[in-house]
């Protein structure tokens, strides 16, 4: 499973310019930090459900044995699993960052020895 990483901000203006909203950077990937995201249970419910009906659709594609011609976003169901990923990836973002871990004790160790 594809971990998810901090959403473009618009200040990286370089970024979203060779940013494409279904697949991610265009040209050499760059690495971006691991992000925590805190979602509600409706949240993560909706996530589960919108994996499994990507998963359900990525695999009647894939065993579907009729001609698919040239790759694409001709196939209306390539466009439904498009559809589905964006909605799932908007769902993610809304959700609150996490601080990591290290950064949190950091802090409290800070806030104890200065009192």
């Amino acid at each position: 499973m594809l971990r998810f990483r901090r959403a473009p901000s618009p200040e990286d203006s370089a970024f979203l310019a060779n940013y494409d909203p279904y697949f991610g950077p265009i040209g050499p990937a760059q690495p971006r930090p691991f992000v925590r995201r805190r979602l509600s249970p409706e949240r993560g419910r909706a996530l589960e459900i919108l994996g499994h009906a990507i998963e359900y659709l990525a695999d009647e594609y894939a065993n579907d044995l009729a001609d698919k011609g040239p790759l694409g976003n001709a196939d209306p169901r390539v466009a439904a699993i498009q559809l589905l990923k964006g909605l799932n990836r908007a769902i993610y973002y809304s959700g609150t960052e996490v601080k990591p871990a290290l950064g949190r004790m950091k802090r409290w160790l800070g806030a104890r020895i200065m009192g």
